[in-house]
């Protein structure tokens, strides 16, 4: 092997390792802001008509949430059951998060209450919800 050879080998180990340190360092801080950790990640998304929410919900089932909707805000939360072993078998590893998640939002607009509408299909919740019409301002005439 020439020097260059080395250099380039040592190199390439170095980014190596700092990759996987930070690979590492990434899924540490992942599982304090995202995934199963108290707060799901939402998209708000508005139309002409409507306001929808979206938020990734993997491993919930649909009877575990709760969706608590008023004029100005959703209120998304579920609980999520750390599973029972059978007997004779232990964790090797344990990863996997559990326990409550909860996300108010704020909605840009007030909506129609019990007009919305929700599905949960293949760990996705989708919550919308249509938009109350904005009234005119009232003028009125000093007798």
């Amino acid at each position: 092997m020439t020097k260059r050879n080395i250099a380039e080998q040592l190199f390439n180990d170095a980014l190596n390792t700092i990759k996987e340190s930070q690979g590492e360092l990434e899924k540490t801080l992942s599982g304090y802001t995202s995934g199963v950790s108290g707060r799901p990640l939402v998209d708000v998304i508005e139309d002409q008509n409507n306001i929808i929410i979206i938020t990734d919900l993997p491993g919930f089932k649909k009877e575990d949430i709760k969706i608590d909707i008023s004029e100005a805000t959703v209120e998304i939360s579920a609980d999520f059951q750390d599973e029972d072993l059978e007997e004779g078998f232990s964790y090797i590893k344990k990863e996997r998060k559990y326990g409550e998640i909860n996300r108010k939002i704020e909605l840009p607009v007030r909506i129609k209450i019990d007009e919305a509408q929700a599905d949960f299909e293949n760990g996705i919740l989708k919550v919308k919800m249509p938009k109350k019409e904005i009234q005119e301002d009232l003028h009125i005439i000093i007798d």
